[in-house]
């Protein structure tokens, strides 16, 4: 017989439990009130169905129905019980039917650093969605570079040279810098004329990745447009570029800014350009995937977006 507490084996079963099926004709018996109704949805013999409710009472020790002369009942052992098991049930479909959707639907997972995935790629992504919602994303926003057909990831959105073993790799825009600052700082400072002034100027710093390739900072920043010396005042620094761009904001002093995170910020007023000088690097974002396989209509499409967004934004730089 069946018991919950185990028959003192050695080897542990973790659900000790009389056969599933049981459980399922007793759910639909239950709910259709009817032997015959549930045989019928069952597929099986009216008696089969009956026996498989005795298998049950008896393994179970627990007496799940009322037998009327022309009707049955549930019992409140049985009402308890069919609860338990429509909620198994109810949740096994659900799971089944997620997992299911899950393998029908095409999944492309995109892999770029964090100030890319944040500022450039995640507001574009709505729309995407919205005129593809057969296609499932994930991104995955990281500074430690992913190249594709690595893991999981299908396209990376990568920073550099353009050269990569075993990639290949489509320039979305190269990198552009130019110090932003806000509007009302700018009024405070009616001497910040030209990138010369900015030595005079309370300079915001990003803490930088010393192993990307050729790093932009103020240094070499201004070092680009002829202009040689050190700061005057301290500076501000951090360890975040979106706290950089608050600073900035904020009226804290006068940030580098990279044109693709930028450039909407300026167009939208909340920043503004104290000096004209801008700084363009040999390098690079790069829409890359892997040489190995070929890609499928749905990760076509999604490049084929993604280069239309790069080219409108720099159509509205």
């Amino acid at each position: 017989m069946w018991s919950p507490q185990g028959t003192g084996a050695t080897s542990v079963q973790k659900y000790r439990l009389p056969p599933l099926d049981l459980f399922r004709s007793f759910e639909a018996v239950a709910r259709h009130l009817s032997f015959t109704a549930a045989a019928s949805e069952l597929c099986l013999t009216q008696s089969a169905v009956s026996r498989q409710i005795a298998a049950l009472e008896q393994q179970t020790g627990i007496k799940l129905f009322h037998r009327l002369h022309r009707a049955i009942e549930l019992t409140p052992a049985g009402e308890r019980l069919l609860e338990a098991v429509s909620l198994g049930l109810d949740q096994i479909q659900g799971c089944l039917a997620a997992l299911g959707a899950t393998a029908k639907t095409p999944r492309i997972t995109i892999s770029a650093t964090v100030a890319f995935a944040w500022f450039w790629l995640m507001p574009r992504l709505n729309q995407f969605s919205a005129d593809h919602p057969d296609i499932d994303l994930r991104v995955l926003a990281s500074d430690t570079p992913v190249l594709p057909g690595h893991g999981e990831v299908d396209v990376a959105i990568l920073f550099g040279s353009g050269q990569w073993v075993g990639v290949t790799a489509r320039l979305l825009f190269r990198e552009r810098v130019y110090p932003v600052c806000s509007a009302a700082f700018l009024r405070e400072h009616p001497g910040l004329l030209g990138a010369e002034d900015l030595l005079r100027q309370t300079l915001l710093h990003l803490d930088i990745d010393r192993a990307a390739p050729d790093p932009v900072d103020w240094q070499r920043w201004l070092a680009s447009q002829g202009v040689a010396g050190q700061p005057v005042l301290p500076g501000l620094r951090f360890n975040s570029y979106p706290m950089v761009l608050q600073a900035a904001e904020a009226g804290r002093g006068v940030a580098l800014g990279w044109s693709y995170i930028v450039d909407p910020i300026v167009a939208s007023g909340r920043l503004v350009r104290p000096v004209s000088g801008s700084m363009e690097t040999r390098n690079g974002y790069y829409l890359s995937t892997s040489k190995q396989g070929a890609a499928s209509p749905e990760l076509e499409e999604f490049l084929r977006w993604i280069a239309n967004q790069a080219t409108e934004a720099a159509a509205l730089a």
